[in-house]
């Protein structure tokens, strides 16, 4: 899963970012199966908790 793919029908871009940070983000994201599919959670910076990962939150842990 990249960002690109969760950012992509809401206005966050990623332009402001590194390559190299994006890359390590990417790297975090795993996939949850519930009901409606495969969802992407990331384990959040500060809370040290699994969340879902929605693209204010993608730019958030940025």
């Amino acid at each position: 899963m990249n960002l690109a793919d969760i950012l992509k029908d809401s206005n966050y871009k990623l332009s402001q970012f590194t390559e190299a940070e994006i890359e390590q983000l990417e790297q975090s994201i795993t996939l949850k199966v519930t009901k409606s599919g495969e969802v992407p959670y990331i384990v959040c910076l500060v809370r040290q908790k699994a969340i879902k990962l929605t693209p204010e939150e993608a730019i958030r842990q940025l």
